[in-house]
């Protein structure tokens, strides 16, 4: 007895590509997409706030006796480290604010100062000439006292538009990418759709010191085919770590293209 069911032809079950798309014209929620935030430049205040918290717990305490005096009690670490902890904290957010330092940049800056250093403690210990000696003494002679109070104040309002920049992020920042279109969302003004046609992608990490506070931020770049951009969304955060499933959705409409050129009835085979 032949069996009533014919088998499928090979042309009947899709690529993955073509099933994704195919899924997505029937209306159903499952979406083959990935969505990120670019993050503003008051995002990267969580640094300051978060290490200036941290060092109020490890700082000793302050204690002001009847008699007026200041005495500091317990802690981990004493009242100037945390001082020069928290300055260089401000001075890492200043700089990655300020300048966008490569990876190349930055191994260049690190050679360079390395080179100057051990020239001047080369001088200093050879020919006995002063560099690098009072430039440490002056600041060591400033002594700077690590104020829990102080600190306290400027991480609370700091926080403020630290808040701010993560409502922006989810409500003007957001960037949802899909095989076919990549969806941009600004509150109260409407949303723009790129269609990916004919569209490269490329990552750039144009500043080292904000990759790391961004948590592997990085740029996409929407290239044409005269490599030139069309399009560029800063700072994705987490892009580092998300590259690989956004670049698998990146390449799936070239993908779905040529699956369904491949798909279509040519002339000359009627």
């Amino acid at each position: 007895m032949a069996d009533s069911q014919e088998p499928k032809q090979p042309s009947e079950t899709p690529l993955a590509p073509v099933a994704a798309v195919r899924v997505r014209a029937k209306g159903t929620p499952d979406l083959d997409e990935i969505v990120l935030y670019s993050a503003p430049s008051a995002f990267f205040l969580w640094f300051v706030i978060a290490m200036g918290w941290l060092l109020n717990l490890l700082c000793p305490k302050i204690i002001t006796t009847s008699a007026g005096v200041i005495t500091r009690t317990g802690g981990i670490l004493t009242s100037g480290a945390c001082a020069w902890i928290f300055i260089f904290t401000l001075i890492y957010f200043l700089l990655a604010l300020l300048y966008d330092l490569s990876l190349k940049k930055l191994i260049l800056c690190t050679l360079v100062v390395s080179v100057v250093w051990l020239f001047a403690k080369y001088m200093e210990g050879l020919h006995h000439v002063a560099i690098i000696g009072p430039i440490l003494n002056y600041f060591a002679r400033l002594d700077p006292q690590f104020d829990p109070g102080t600190v306290s104040v400027i991480c609370w309002l700091l926080f403020i538009p630290w808040v701010a920049s993560l409502f922006e992020m989810g409500f003007n920042r957001r960037k949802k990418f899909s095989p076919n279109e990549i969806t941009e969302s600004h509150f109260g003004e409407g949303s723009e759709l790129t269609d990916r046609m004919g569209l490269r992608f490329q990552t750039k990490y144009r500043d080292v010191l904000e990759t790391l506070l961004g948590f592997g931020a990085g740029d996409v770049l929407a290239v044409d085919n005269q490599k030139r951009v069309i399009k560029r969304y800063e700072n994705m955060v987490g892009l580092w770590f998300k590259w690989s499933n956004l670049d698998r959705i990146l390449h799936q409409r070239e993908t779905v293209l040529e699956d369904e050129e491949a798909l279509e009835p040519r002339s000359d085979d009627k």
